[in-house]
């Protein structure tokens, strides 16, 4: 799907390449984000998917990923850079900013049942194309945020997500490893582990646009996360505090957060994987 936004900033086209939810025949959908993003500061890789899925798709929507120029990693679990193997099979030059905290991490999920989330990559094979974050920088065109605020809950889904420590137990994940990049007014936030709201007020402008999970799971019968009052307090925050920023999300937020969110702000908007975003100069 095109879909097409004057935002009164320069011709920026973002395309989905990875998502849980399809628009199209022509692409595959899975549990994993990746996002192409074009701009006047070049061309850009927002995480990798959770597997060479999203080289498929990029290939089907008339996306180049050997002329990729960064590839932006927002935190360490497989679903967002279980792919970076292979683009760096594909792509010989593109530099890839990622947390000195991800290499040597591992990760587990225990939501329905416990497994790894961990994807294994050497990436001292790859020496100065890999450009590890420990804090607050910018890159080029690229800023990244790695210390995120922590003022506002984080998601109740992050409940279910661990990570090994120093004595070699898993405890509960504080997403120290997670960054938030913004490229031309855009705000690229993964799946906002440290929480939306956190994360924003991290950044030092309210961006144009923001895009990315919001982790917020759609409860069931196993478990219950956000309440409806929860998610439209937090739409009403979304919209009082950030009333220009138009907020494209998916993939770890739930359809019926979704609706519930956009519902009571507009602006929130539903990508899908081959969904392909123009952001007109207005």
């Amino acid at each position: 799907m095109r879909i097409t936004t004057k935002l009164g900033i320069m011709s920026t086209k973002i395309v989905i390449l990875s998502d849980n939810r399809a628009c199209s025949a022509l692409v595959g959908a899975e549990h994993g984000l990746a996002v192409y993003m074009e701009c006047a500061a070049g061309r850009f890789l927002f995480d990798t998917g959770a597997s060479a899925q999203f080289i498929a798709n990029a290939r089907a929507l008339g996306v180049d990923l050997a002329e990729v120029d960064y590839c932006l990693i927002s935190h360490g679990h497989s679903d967002h850079i279980g792919g970076l193997q292979a683009f760096l099979d594909i792509n010989s030059k593109a530099k890839v900013i990622l947390s000195a905290r991800i290499p040597g991490a591992e990760y587990v999920s225990v939501r329905r049942i416990r497994h790894s989330i961990t994807s294994h990559i050497d990436f001292a094979k790859y020496g100065a194309r890999m450009v590890f974050i420990e804090e607050n920088t910018t890159i080029g065109d690229i800023h990244i945020f790695a210390n995120i605020a922590c003022r506002h809950p984080l998601p109740l889904g992050d409940k279910n997500l661990l990570i090994r420590d120093a004595t070699q137990q898993f405890v509960p994940d504080d997403f120290r490893h997670e960054l938030a990049f913004e490229v031309d007014g855009v705000l690229f936030t993964g799946c906002a582990h440290s929480g939306i709201l956190n994360i924003l007020e991290s950044v030092p402008q309210p961006p144009a646009v923001s895009i990315g999970g919001f982790h917020l799971l759609d409860s069931g019968a196993d478990q219950n996360f956000e309440s409806d009052g929860q998610l439209e307090q937090l739409a009403h925050h979304l919209a009082a505090g950030y009333p220009q920023t138009v907020f494209y999300t998916g993939h770890c937020t739930g359809d019926r957060c979704f609706r519930i969110l956009s519902a009571t702000n507009p602006r929130i908007r539903q990508f899908h994987c081959g969904d392909v975003i123009e952001l007109n100069e207005a």
